[in-house]
This record gives C-alpha cells, structure tokens and sequence, in this order.
C-alpha cells in the first residue's frame, strides 16, 4: 500500500478510536497503532480487543507502548507492582479487565490470575508485540529513538519505549523520518497545542494528542509514498478535525 495511517496512544478512549477509524480507507491504507491502548480511559479491554481484529482481519500493524510493557510487569510481579500500575491510570484498566466474579476478600494476586484465565489470549498478544516498524523512509516507534545511532532499529527497547527529550529537543543521526507518540505535543508545540508536532529539521513526527487528558485529542495521521505532505484526523470534544500540513520546512528569503 501506497498510504499508511498512524494512530498512538489511544488510552482506553475506545469512542474516539472508532470515530477516528470512520476516516480510515480499509483498502488504500495500512493501519499502525503505535502503543499505549490501555490506562486512564475507562474502555481499555475494548480497545484492545478492536486492534487486535484489526491486526487478525486487516494485517494492521500494532507496536507496543511502555503502558503495555509496564501493565506486563504488573502482571509477573502483582505483589511488587501494583501501586506502580495504579499511578499510572492501571484502575481503569483494571476495572475494564474484570469482566468475571471475584471474591470480595480475594487477593491481588487472585486477581491477576483470574485477569489471566479470563483474557489470556490477549495478554500473550500484547507479549509478541512489536516495538518498531519500517516502512520507506518512515520509522514507526511508540517513544522514539536513540538520537545517535544511524540505524534506528539498534535502538535499545529502553529508547524505543521510553525516551524523551534526549530525542524530541535534538537532531537525531538516522536518516529516517520518526513517528512516535509517548511525549503528548502539548509538551512540544510552542502554542501548547494538542495538535500534531513536527520537528524544525521536518524528520520527527510527534502524534500523541493527549486524548485521555481534559481538552486532548486522538490524532490520526495519513502519510503517502513519494509525497512530502500528511494529513490529519483529529477527534477532540466530539469533533472530527482535518487539516492538511506540509512535511517540508519553509524557505525564508
């Protein structure tokens, strides 16, 4: 396919996915979820659930955000984990998860394990996700990558998943241009915006709208072969915004 379609860090928020998807052109396009599908939103299972279809049904590709990786944790070590995962919106998740009886005096341990007998299908999904995805001079990744090496994929999972100003604030030395989400662009655009972020130098693409949060959005965002423009979807308060963005600095007399 010619176009992809690049969606991150959806957080639970399963109206405005669907909302958003309504834009997607299921023939024309490839889908790619860059991470972070649960926490803070109250409908994570849902949305887990619908990208993985997407994945079975229309080869979509879907990476792995540092939600996922922590939520993993959470689940190997219940006993060390657990208010780590809370701070970070895992209750939602939780409670999304627990669509079973549990006792009122049950443990959190009982509790992970009745997560895993009831959703273990997923949970070994979310285990084989990727954590990168190539595709021309675009380089898909949830955070980011080592702004260093000349190969993107040598980034270390750390960097993958978790980095942040050491990429978003300096030029990076692979040639690709990267399209991540973990860093929301309120924290990037100059205006504070939650719209989608480009770089100065036009090689890094920052998605994450901020949707879980009051006033944030889901962006989606259509890139094509050969053509140095994108455009973007966005679901903000009910709405669907497009608008066109050009992926070439301007030229200052």
């Amino acid at each position: 396919m010619d176009q992809v379609f690049v969606i991150s860090d959806i957080h639970g928020r399963f109206e405005m996915l669907e909302k958003l998807l309504t834009k997607w052109k299921r023939d024309e396009q490839r889908l790619i979820f860059l991470g972070d599908y649960i926490n803070r939103g109250e409908d994570s299972l849902r949305v887990l659930q619908l990208v993985k279809k997407l994945v079975d049904e229309y080869s979509a590709i879907a990476l792995k955000g540092n939600h996922e990786a922590l939520f993993l944790e959470w689940m190997q070590a219940p006993e060390r984990r657990t208010q780590m995962f809370i701070n970070i919106g895992g209750i939602a998740t939780i409670q999304s998860l627990k669509t079973f009886v549990l006792e009122r005096d049950s443990t959190i341990e009982q509790l992970v394990e009745s997560i895993k007998d009831e959703h273990g299908h997923i949970i070994d999904w979310i285990e084989t996700l990727p954590l990168y995805y190539k595709w021309g001079n675009y380089f898909f990744a949830h955070a980011g990558i080592n702004p260093y090496v000349e190969q993107p994929e040598a980034s270390l999972e750390e960097d993958l998943l978790w980095i942040r100003d050491e990429f978003t604030q300096f030029p990076h030395s692979a040639v690709e241009i990267i399209v991540f989400g973990h860093t929301p662009t309120t924290n990037l655009n100059d205006d504070m915006s939650s719209k989608v972020w480009l770089s100065p130098c036009c090689k890094k693409i920052g998605i994450d709208g901020g949707a879980s949060y009051l006033g944030g959005r889901l962006n989606g965002v259509v890139l094509t072969k050969g053509d140095m423009r994108m455009t973007v979807y966005a679901v903000k308060d009910d709405e669907l915004l497009v608008e066109q963005r050009s992926l070439i600095a301007p030229r200052y007399p």
